[in-house]
């Protein structure tokens, strides 16, 4: 093995790479810790022979978050970015003149893997697949009577159709000029199927509802009756409100909702600027009739509040209510405010900072420095108080009424690393990847509830109360837990 290089020191993330008998292609960009100094799309060529990177990417490329998928074929190089604040491109590069290309924007955030024949250059986006004209040099849907693919992780042609590999767990062929297609569930037809690591958890209307990767289990509290709703991307956090599920998803999908009284799959409620694309965590604001989330934005860095009015659509995205590079990691609400709470993806600037913001409008009211090592893992509301931890296993409690501090402690004996936390029975309950615990509402002391819960979580544990239970997982279990505190 031989190491070529590192042309672009400030990428956080390569995503591609092709080659030719005289050339590597090489693309990187930051999809993951973005802002602040992270670049942004970069394309290099490296000639085998003189071992130099020379830099070729596009012009109208370079304020695109990274370089997502670098393919050849018929002597083009052939790009697709990550879109941020604009949508993605793709771009086809001649490769005996690399200042002859041709860019053309498409109306997703991402292109995917390549697939071509004569007339066309096929790809992969949220939207489906996709393809571009080599003729008049333009972009359509591939039409197809067939499923939503959802996520697609692999796309290839041969004999006039199209094999698309969906996140959905099966493959369709795809006729391109009968525009019909013939779809093969991969578990049906013999691969092994397991357990996903969980994601969201909410309970209410007779159900409890966790969420994966391209799917969200819906668990029916009085049979047992597991049925398995799909959606795109992944699940990061969910709440039930009037008896439906709203879900935050990820990658850049914005707000989804599903009615367990109707017999359709979930279904986008509300979509966001696709460079706030990480949903972390949700809350119901009952006095304001809002659903509030937390969101990370992975490309430029920072983050936003989003507000979703279930009674009558409307929507507002607030881009970094904390500062410019922390992102809202937690969200709480009391009596019509909410609190949110700080983390920062990179390794220097602030982090920790507790907002109280208006929802109706976004007004922040006040702000508290908790001076945490270490950023905001959740936060909880319970009386007057207000209570956070951090991803080393800090604890501290805001007196909302005075608006400080009034109480830390060391808590990493129980919670280190992501965490989530919830109100139940008067008391605040959080978990982290190996315990379920219970805070006192007057001493903070921590009791545990559940030593080694150890929930096979894919990014941060999570905990939902319905009618006095607590739901979250044990392994890759669901399980109720009924705790009753004695204070």
């Amino acid at each position: 093995m031989t190491s070529l290089g590192a042309p672009d020191p400030k990428a956080t993330l390569a995503r591609a790479v092709a080659a030719t008998d005289t050339t590597v292609f090489f693309g990187a960009g930051s999809v993951l810790a973005g802002g602040g100094g992270a670049s942004k799309a970069s394309l290099f060529a490296f000639d085998r022979k003189s071992r130099e990177f020379t830099s070729i990417v596009p012009k109208e490329m370079e304020k695109d978050p990274s370089l997502r998928e670098l393919a050849v074929h018929d002597g083009k190089l052939i790009v697709g970015t990550s879109g941020g604040v604009d949508p993605a491109k793709l771009a086809v590069i001649d490769l005996a003149d690399f200042s002859s290309c041709t860019v053309v924007k498409t109306e997703g955030a991402v292109i995917k893997t390549f697939a071509s024949d004569a007339e066309r250059i096929y790809f992969a986006s949220e939207s489906g697949v996709n393809a571009y004209s080599k003729a008049d040099r333009t972009i359509s849907h591939v039409e197809f009577t067939g499923p939503d693919l959802g996520e697609i992780w692999g796309l290839d042609h041969a004999e006039g159709r199209l094999a698309v590999v969906s996140g959905y767990g099966f493959v369709a062929e795809i006729d391109v000029s009968a525009k019909t297609s013939v779809v093969t569930d991969l578990h049906e037809a013999g691969a092994e199927a397991g357990p996903q690591a969980g994601m969201g958890i909410a309970a209410g209307n007779g159900y409890v509802y966790l969420g994966g990767n391209g799917a969200i289990s819906r668990r029916n509290l009085k049979t047992g009756e597991v049925v398995n709703l799909q959606a795109p991307g992944e699940a990061k956090d969910a709440e039930v409100i009037e008896g439906a599920l709203y879900t935050g998803q990820y990658n850049a999908q914005g707000i989804w909702r599903y009615d367990s009284s109707r017999r359709r799959q979930p279904q986008q409620a509300a979509k966001f600027p696709s460079e706030q694309n990480r949903p972390l965590d949700l809350s119901w604001d009952s006095d304001n009739k809002l659903l509030l989330v937390g969101v990370q934005s992975d490309t430029e860095g920072g983050g936003a509040l989003w507000t979703y009015s279930p009674g009558t659509g409307k929507s507002a995205a607030y881009v970094n209510p904390i500062d410019d590079v922390q992102l809202v990691r937690a969200v709480a609400n009391r009596d019509g405010v909410a609190y949110l709470g700080g983390d920062n993806a990179g390794k220097e600037g602030p982090r920790a900072t507790v907002v109280a913001v208006d929802p109706a409008i976004g007004k922040e009211l006040w702000r508290v420095d908790t001076k945490q090592s270490a950023g905001v893992a959740a936060l909880a509301v319970q009386g007057r108080n207000l209570y956070g931890l951090t991803t080393k296993g800090g604890l501290f409690v805001i007196d909302v009424r005075a608006r400080k501090v009034v109480h830390t402690a060391d808590v990493s004996s129980v919670s280190k690393g992501f965490a989530a936390m919830v109100t139940n029975r008067g008391a605040v309950y959080g978990v982290s990847d190996t315990t379920l615990f219970r805070l006192h509402p007057k001493t903070f002391a921590v009791t545990t509830i559940v030593a080694g819960v150890n929930g096979a979580w894919y990014s941060g544990p999570h905990v939902n109360a319905h009618e006095g239970l607590l739901y979250t997982l044990r392994g890759c279990n669901l399980v109720a837990v009924d705790d009753r505190p004695s204070h």
